[in-house]
């Protein structure tokens, strides 16, 4: 290597004896060399590079509901688990037939307080033509006002029992609210349950949902309608394709990430609800991307930094990283192609550090 090396002369003046008036020197050698770091250090260039972010995703039924009854009662049968239903079919019997007649029996209330109100109804408007011709007096008006406003009252009390007695019945069959599969079974045959008791879990197999959270600072390109694949840990091969169906407009204060939502087909139900799995989105592909090695970044307190050199010198710069892949990174910000990235030595060297490649 040519280098230039700048030789000092110290003298040392010893004085041996007077008599003799002789003077030795001595010479020392440094160089300005060893007063710069050694580092290795490479020119960045752009390479091809598909930005995928992978995250952990929590699978459920697009539809997926918990039926709670609001019966009181023994369970005289139930459904069994993976059975296929359609929406409003019976799933269970709690005592139905007897809530039944309950609900027959406020159902006839009603239809006789209507029977009675058209009868009073009709009494009311003969009344008021005969009060109007003058052949009655108003005080006979006000009776039958007064008797037909009774009948309506009545009538709105019978119909909100009514009401509850066929919810109480609908609540005793166990009726299943959309099109699904008998998940989970929470109730046994011959048991006792009270009002509030959780029956049966009923979800949508065919399309599942799945919720996942992304950093705020990897959420930009994230929208509604991106291709999304899923995948379940123990099968990383078999991927089931799906979108994003909506993403929250609001961050999470406490940790700064945003929620997101995707929906998959499930074509003969192979995925099955409450799986955990990997949610793999395909977020922007790059011609020319400045990739390094994680080897290469200085993970510091204030953020993450790579060092670069410049004019012979050191000088630390923040990088926004991106998706990685292996031991390779995606820094989307901070770096560009053609900078000197020093890749080995870059945790000896700060800000200004003197160096030689």
């Amino acid at each position: 290597m040519n280098k230039s090396t700048i030789l000092t002369v110290s003298a040392g003046v010893l004085i041996l004896a007077a008599c003799k008036g002789k003077v030795e020197e001595k010479t020392m050698v440094t160089s300005v060399d060893t007063a710069k770091v050694a580092v290795v250090a490479t020119t960045l260039k752009g390479i091809p590079w598909t930005d995928i972010a992978t995250y952990s995703a929590d699978l459920r039924g697009s539809e997926d509901a918990v039926l709670v009854t609001t019966a009181v009662g023994v369970v005289n049968s139930v459904s069994e688990v993976g059975r296929g239903v359609q929406a409003g079919q019976q799933l269970c019997d709690i005592e139905a037939d007897r809530y039944k007649v309950q609900y027959e029996a406020a159902k006839s209330a009603v239809d006789a307080n209507k029977a009675a109100q058209v009868s009073a109804k009709g009494e009311l408007d003969r009344t008021k033509a005969n009060v109007e011709a003058g052949s009655l007096g108003k005080a006979a008006l006000d009776g039958v006002a007064a008797q037909y406003a009774g009948l309506v009252a009545q009538g709105k009390g019978a119909e909100s029992q009514m009401l509850a007695a066929k919810k109480q019945w609908d609540d005793s069959r166990c009726l299943a609210p959309f099109t699904g599969i008998v998940a989970t079974r929470l109730i046994n045959r011959w048991q006792s349950v009270a009002p509030g008791t959780p029956t049966l879990r009923l979800v949508r197999n065919d399309r599942l949902e799945a919720s996942f959270t992304v950093p705020e600072s990897e959420a930009r390109e994230l929208k509604a309608g991106m291709p999304v694949e899923f995948f379940q840990l123990d099968e990383p091969e078999k991927l089931y394709k799906g979108n994003v169906s909506s993403v929250d407009l609001a961050a999470d204060a406490r940790n700064r990430t945003i929620g997101a939502k995707l929906v998959i087909a499930n074509p003969g139900g192979v995925l099955r609800p409450g799986v955990v799995g990997r949610a793999r989105l395909l977020r922007k592909k790059y011609d020319a991307a400045v990739v390094v090695s994680s080897s290469a970044l200085l993970r510091q307190e204030s953020g993450v930094k790579a060092a670069v050199v410049r004019d012979g010198a050191a000088h630390l710069v923040e990088v926004e990283l991106g998706s990685s892949q292996g031991d390779s990174v995606l820094v989307r910000s901070g770096l560009k192609i053609g900078d000197r990235l020093i890749v080995q030595g870059a945790f000896r060297v700060s800000e200004g550090t003197q160096v030689k490649e």
